[in-house]
């Protein structure tokens, strides 16, 4: 089995959160908040109630774009770009951003503790999937892993009722496997602008980033006491020295 991972520059990221709202967009239709998934349809027919924070945005030819405004309504946040703030007084401040999703660990402790067994890795790419129809919402994955890359739409997932229709399921990010198959790079990669980002085979990158690191400042360590395993996270960097 190959591995993929991904490639992080800090010097390059301006934290524009391109990469965010690219994986919102591409992963639109595997979101699990599907009360914003709806057709269009709905809308022009008055069967779906249009978010008020939609109301007054212009669309292109004057109407609103609906269709385009629902696609960054995801709830489930794959990829997160953070920033910390150093320094109390210029010129003596700077800041680190920092972008990440799931790393696709070697081992995984989302895999280890679903109780379903439904998160395996692909046997091609290594990539960490879940097939969530008979995901219960227990959030052990979410609470297992360092990172936070298991997502439910609602905060309040674990309070639905089991047979409630709009119980909240657990999604991920997936690497943008269906692109890799079509020789594509990942959502993220693909609309970084300062191309902060990376992502292929661990070997393929390493070699093409020969003096990255596994780690960053504030990068959460991958031991995950309660199980009493590292992880072992797929994402290498390009570190920045903060200035303050």
């Amino acid at each position: 089995m190959s591995q993929w991972c991904f490639y992080y520059d800090q010097t390059r990221c301006v934290g524009c959160n391109g990469c965010v709202m690219a994986c919102k967009s591409w992963n639109e239709e595997r979101r699990g908040d599907a009360a914003f998934n709806v057709p269009l349809s709905w809308i022009e027919s008055g069967k779906y109630a249009v978010p008020s924070e939609y109301d007054g945005l212009p669309g292109s030819t004057g109407e609103q774009n609906y269709e385009e405004y629902r696609k960054y309504h995801m709830k489930e946040d794959w990829r997160r770009v953070t920033t910390n703030e150093y320094g109390t007084a210029l010129p003596d401040v700077d800041i680190l951003n920092i972008s990440l999703s799931c790393n696709h660990c070697d081992k995984p402790a989302c895999k280890e503790v679903c109780p379903m067994q439904i998160i395996s890795k692909d046997p091609d790419t290594g990539i960490v999937l879940v097939d969530n129809t008979n995901c219960i919402s227990c959030g052990k994955c979410k609470d297992a892993c360092p990172w936070g890359a298991p997502q439910f739409y609602d905060a309040n997932f674990r309070k639905y009722a089991e047979n409630d229709p709009q119980r909240p399921k657990m999604t991920k990010c997936t690497l943008c496997l269906d692109r890799i198959r079509d020789g594509l790079k990942p959502a993220c990669v693909a609309a970084c602008l300062t191309r902060a980002l990376d992502a292929e085979e661990t070997d393929k990158l390493k070699a093409k980033y020969p003096n990255a690191v596994p780690s960053v400042e504030n990068f959460p360590s991958d031991s995950v006491a309660s199980l009493g395993i590292s992880t072992k996270p797929n994402i290498i960097f390009k570190p920045r020295t903060r200035r303050a």
